[in-house]
């Protein structure tokens, strides 16, 4: 049955609901989501904890100093228990703020690659811009072409015109000069 919405979950284990999210895609806990609140299976989350707390067992040496158990040794041993408790108590302390820092520095990286991969273009877009541009390149040389033969056509044509122009402007110099001369020899 699914009993827990995440945040109810990750309070019960003493974990953040990130964690809870990172169980659920290991399928470590089995989920199901009702519109947009996330439930977990109860029994899953009550397993977890089971798992935990029979490793987070602490097994202390008791020392026995004599055999008549006066007040004395009763208290040397509670000394030497709580000592050795201080110290794996404080070297547990040490291990976790360095698996933290840990936890921070790849979740900052995970953080980095989402971004990354939310912003990169997946291959099959990537490859379907690459034709698109190939594609539009055979478009343009083949105006290219087109423009360059309608500028050789242009350039013929100028060419032309020009030669006609000045072919005209000398038959029409020639005719003044013929008409002056005309002219001239009447008078």
């Amino acid at each position: 049955m699914y009993k827990y919405t995440r945040q109810e979950a990750a309070e019960k284990m003493g974990i953040s609901t990130r964690s809870v999210d990172r169980y659920i895609k290991a399928w470590k806990l089995r989920s199901k989501k009702d519109g947009k609140v996330v439930y977990v299976k109860w029994s899953d989350v009550e397993n977890l904890l089971w798992n935990w707390e029979s490793k987070q067992e602490v097994i202390v040496e008791k020392k026995v100093i004599n055999n008549d158990l006066n007040q004395n040794t009763i208290t040397r041993w509670d000394e030497n228990v709580s000592s050795t408790l201080w110290l794996i108590y404080k070297d547990l302390k040490e291990e976790i703020t360095k698996k933290d820092e840990l936890i921070q520095t790849l979740a900052m990286r995970v953080w980095k690659a989402e971004e990354i991969a939310k912003n990169s273009v997946s291959l099959l877009d990537f490859k379907k811009s690459q034709y698109l541009l190939e594609e539009s390149k055979s478009g343009l040389n083949k105006e290219v072409e087109n423009l360059e033969k309608e500028k050789e056509q242009l350039a013929w044509k100028l060419k032309y015109e020009k030669t006609s122009n000045i072919i005209l402007i000398i038959f029409v110099v020639l005719l003044l000069i013929i008409a002056w001369i005309v002219w001239f020899m009447q008078i």
